[in-house]
């Protein structure tokens, strides 16, 4: 059996640098092809890795030598670049959102299917401490019926943080703002804890950016899961920090919040504290991005490695982007919208 894979990354903006020092980490990996449009940063990063340099990600992907190719590009290019290496017999690790579109979602599932290679989509929220004990308490101590759920997230973005980009900011290019970028951890969350959602009413603003971007800068929502439940979603990035995420979700027989990296139940209206996660400050990355970056890329390699389909594949990944799009469909026509099934 193989030890290792064979790494090609395309993309070398901010998101990168958790990916590199992920697998510089990963016995498992070894980061032979790296491709940006920027060759100043192409340069310092294949100095750095030893890789081959590609300023042309056609290229990388004919580069019999790559096993597996990380897809950290903007948004609109994530399906496009992950479908071609699909058919070029690559294992795909793709950062979030899958795609910008759901058309385009669903050709990458497609392709997948018949493909040599698998695909996998970051979602490593799930894998933090806190997320990983209350999965586990709703499998296993019955805390009864789901009765609802709320999403709050309230970070902080600049017009510069947009307009720098090249990118950000735009329907064409980033799909969307404040939901896609930002909040789509959280939301697939909702669905990872507490089972599929079936319809979703919502609207969407430009505020505080309003005349610097195109997308929404804040969103509000409520949704139904298909057992019932109702949930509620607010989303931000007008507030003055990068507050901590909260994810309450309410069962009959106890609530519990996920707080960062915490897991709490609340008891006669006190959170009492349940399980908590190494610090992501102490990692090295952005507290609200989460930790566990590295330990999703170590069980994608493992994964393959050992023969196992990874859980976070296309069809896992895809009712988040369902979520966002449908809040984006129901802003525009002020109707309730039915998410689409793979």
């Amino acid at each position: 059996m193989k030890q290792y894979l064979n790494t090609g990354i395309i993309g070398l903006g901010s998101i990168s640098k958790v990916h590199l020092a992920a697998l510089k980490e990963l016995d498992k990996a070894r980061i032979v092809a790296v491709c940006d449009i920027n060759e100043e940063k192409l340069s310092a990063v294949a100095k750095d890795t030893g890789a081959k340099a590609y300023t042309d990600w056609h290229a990388l992907l004919q580069d019999e030598n790559v096993d597996i190719v990380h897809v950290l590009t903007p948004h609109y290019l994530h399906a496009p670049m992950s479908i071609e290496a699909l058919k070029a017999g690559k294992h795909v690790l793709s950062e979030k959102p899958m795609a910008s579109e759901l058309d385009a979602a669903l050709e990458m599932i497609r392709t997948a299917k018949s493909a040599k290679g698998t695909l996998n989509i970051i979602f490593q929220n799930r894998y933090n401490a806190s997320t990983v004990e209350l999965k586990r308490i709703i499998a296993e101590e019955n805390p009864g019926k789901l009765l609802g759920a709320r999403a709050i997230i309230s970070w902080h973005r600049t017009a510069p943080y947009y307009t720098n980009s090249g990118w950000r900011g735009k329907w064409d290019t980033e799909g969307g703002g404040a939901l896609i970028n930002q909040s789509i951890h959280t939301l697939d969350l909702l669905s990872y804890l507490g089972g599929p959602i079936k319809r979703v009413k919502g609207k969407i603003s430009t505020d505080l950016l309003e005349g610097a971007i195109e997308v929404e800068d804040n969103a509000h929502a409520v949704f139904e899961y298909e057992n019932g439940a109702t949930g509620t979603i607010y989303a931000s990035t007008n507030y003055a920090v990068d507050a901590p995420i909260l994810l309450e979700m309410a069962f009959e027989n106890a609530t519990y919040q996920l707080w960062a990296e915490k897991l709490f139940r609340v008891e006669n209206g006190t959170p009492v504290l349940l399980a908590q996660g190494e610090s992501a400050k102490e990692l090295g990355e952005k507290s609200y991005w989460g930790a566990s970056h590295k330990i999703q890329i170590a069980k994608v390699y493992t994964d393959i490695l050992e023969g196992r389909h990874f859980e976070i594949d296309g069809e896992s990944a895809f009712p988040a982007l369902a979520l966002v799009k449908g809040i984006y469909e129901s802003s525009r026509t002020g109707q309730w919208f039915t998410l689409p099934k793979v």
